[in-house]
C-alpha cells in the first residue's frame, strides 16, 4: 500500500542582494520583498518499508504538483542521484495500487483523482485534522522537520505562529533548487538508511526492508507506458506530416506505424500526442478511427535522455549570442543576399528571359529580406546646393537664379531678328562637331511689331557665347 500526503515547509528562496554595489543593492532589496514566498513540500511513501516514492518542491499546492508526484513515484529516479552525487539506492519505478491522502485542495482535486483512476488506482482520502488516519505519512515529517528544516534558514515551522518573533523574510536565504538538492539527498541517503521503529519495522531500515519485500513478494508491476503518459503526461494537439508529429513547436516524434496508419486512413486532421515531460525519448499518438495507441520515438538524437525543461533550456542557451557577433553574421547575410540577386539579375539579363518586369509578389519578397532589420538615416543638405525639389521652381532660391528681367520660362524656343523663321540650322560646336539638324519656328501674328525684351537679349547673349547651345 502507499500513502501520501503533504507537509508546509515554507522554505523562503533567497536572493544574496547585498553582493551588489549601491544603489542597485537597495532597488534590488526592494524588489526582494515581493519575490520572495514560501513553498511546499510534497512526499509519497511506500508504506509497507517507509521508503520514499518521490517528492516535489512547489510554490503551492495543486493538481500540477501532485500529478507530477505520480510520474516521479512511477518512474526511475537514477537521474536524481547522479544529478546531487547520491551514494544510496532511491526506490525503482513501480506501479501504484492504493494512494491514501489527506483532504488539502491540492490532493483532492479533479485532476489528481482522475489520473489515479486511469492508472488504475484506488484512491482514499483521509478525514481533515484526523492525522490518526494517516500515522505514516506524519511520522516521516515529523522527523524530516526535525532532521533538515528546523536547520534551513527560513523555515517558519510546521504551523502559523510556531516561531513567534522569528524574521523569516530577513533569513530567506535560500533557492529552490538548493532546497530540492537537500531534500533529494535526504530521501536518498539518509533516510532510507535510518533505523525504524515504527510498527512492523521492528528497528530495520527502510532500503533493506524494501529490498527484503521485494524479494519475498515481489514488486508491484509497472503501468503501461501508453496508459501512464496518457494519464500523468502532458497532451499536445498537432497535424501529422511525412516527417512525423512535433511537438512544443520544435521537438520531433516518428516512428514507421505512424506512417502507415496515417496513410491507410488518411489521417489529416490534428492527433493526440502524450508526452512524458521526465523522459522525452518516446510518446504516444492517438489517431481516430485507431483502437491502439501508437509509440513514437525521438528524432533528434541530441535531445536523448533528457527532460522537457532542459531540452527547452538547451535551445534557449544556443540560441543565446553576443550582440556584436549577431551584428557581424547579419551583415554579411545580407551582404550575399544582395550579391546573389544582382548576379539572378544579370544572368536573366544575359540569357534573355521572356519576362522584363517584376510582379508585385517578387518586389514584397525582396523587400521584406533586403530591408529586414534595416535603419533608415535621413541624410542632410549640403550647405550650398540645392534640394532636388526645388530645382524647377520659377522663384528663386539657395542655388536658382533668375535669368532675365521678366518673368518668363525659357520654352526651348529662340526668337530675334538674326534667326530665320522656319528653316533648318545646324550649329557647329567648338570643337568642329555638327549637332543634328533642328526645326525652329517662331510665327507672330500679321501686324505685331517686335519687341526685345531682356530675356530675349540674354538669349541671343548665350547663343554667342555657346553655339552648340540650344534654347
Amino acid at each position: 500500500m502507499d500513502d501520501y500526503s503533504a507537509a508546509r515547509s515554507r522554505i523562503i528562496p533567497p536572493l544574496p542582494w547585498p553582493t551588489f554595489a549601491p544603489p542597485f543593492s537597495d532597488a534590488l532589496e526592494k524588489l526582494d520583498e515581493y519575490i520572495k514566498s514560501r513553498f511546499w513540500i510534497v512526499v509519497m511513501l511506500d508504506v509497507a518499508s517507509r521508503m520514499p516514492l518521490g517528492w516535489v518542491v512547489t510554490e503551492s499546492p495543486c493538481a500540477e504538483a501532485t500529478v507530477a508526484l505520480f510520474r516521479m513515484a512511477t518512474r526511475d529516479k537514477t537521474r536524481e542521484k547522479l544529478l546531487y552525487g547520491c551514494t544510496g539506492e532511491p526506490a525503482a519505478a513501480v506501479g501504484l495500487l492504493h494512494v491514501k491522502n489527506d483532504n488539502g485542495s491540492g490532493l483532492r482535486n479533479s485532476a489528481a483523482v482522475g489520473a489515479l483512476m486511469g492508472i488504475g488506482s484506488v484512491n482514499t482520502i483521509s478525514r481533515a485534522y484526523e492525522s490518526a488516519e494517516r500515522p505514516h505519512i506524519e511520522s516521516l515529517f515529523g522527523v524530516l522537520e526535525i532532521d533538515v528544516l528546523n536547520l534551513l534558514p527560513g523555515f517558519t515551522g510546521g504551523r502559523p505562529g510556531a516561531l513567534p518573533g522569528y524574521d523569516a523574510m530577513e533569513n530567506g536565504v535560500m533557492s529552490v533548487e538548493e532546497l530540492h538538492e537537500i531534500i533529494t539527498r535526504y530521501f536518498i541517503d539518509e533516510y532510507p538508511s535510518t533505523r525504524h521503529h515504527g510498527v512492523t519495522m521492528g528497528g530495520r531500515r527502510p532500503t533493506e526492508m524494501y529490498k527484503a519485500i521485494n524479494e519475498a513478494r515481489g514488486q508491484i508491476p509497472l503501468i503501461d507506458p501508453h496508459l501512464r503518459r496518457i494519464n500523468l503526461g502532458w497532451e499536445q494537439e498537432v497535424t501529422p506530416t511525412d516527417e512525423g508529429v512535433r511537438v512544443f513547436q520544435g521537438i520531433w516524434f516518428n516512428s514507421d506505424e505512424l506512417q502507415e496508419q496515417c496513410e491507410k486512413h488518411n489521417a489529416r486532421s490534428k492527433v493526440k500526442v502524450f508526452v512524458d515531460p521526465d523522459d522525452m525519448n518516446l510518446a504516444t499518438v492517438i489517431l481516430p478511427l485507431v483502437k491502439d495507441p501508437i509509440e513514437v520515438r525521438l528524432q533528434i538524437t541530441a535531445f536523448a535522455d533528457m527532460t522537457l525543461p532542459e531540452i527547452l533550456r538547451l535551445m534557449a542557451e544556443l540560441r543565446r549570442e553576443d550582440p556584436v557577433t549577431t551584428e557581424f553574421h547579419e551583415d554579411q547575410i545580407m551582404q550575399t543576399r544582395l550579391d546573389r540577386y544582382d548576379r539572378i539579375k544579370a544572368i536573366g539579363v544575359e540569357h534573355n528571359l521572356s519576362r522584363s518586369y517584376s510582379t508585385i509578389e517578387e518586389c514584397e519578397t525582396l523587400g521584406k529580406v533586403v530591408f529586414s532589420g534595416s535603419l533608415e538615416i535621413r541624410s542632410e543638405r549640403f550647405k550650398g546646393t540645392t534640394p532636388p525639389g526645388q530645382i524647377t521652381d520659377l522663384q528663386a532660391t539657395e542655388g536658382v537664379y533668375t535669368i532675365g528681367s521678366e518673368e518668363r520660362q525659357i520654352d526651348g524656343g529662340a526668337s530675334s531678328d538674326d534667326c530665320p523663321k522656319n528653316v533648318n540650322s545646324a550649329h557647329e560646336g567648338s570643337d568642329g562637331s555638327h549637332d543634328h539638324e533642328t526645326s525652329t519656328s517662331a510665327s507672330k501674328p500679321k501686324g505685331t511689331a517686335k519687341k526685345k525684351t531682356g530675356l530675349e537679349k540674354n538669349q541671343r547673349s548665350l547663343i554667342n557665347l555657346f553655339p552648340a547651345l540650344k534654347i
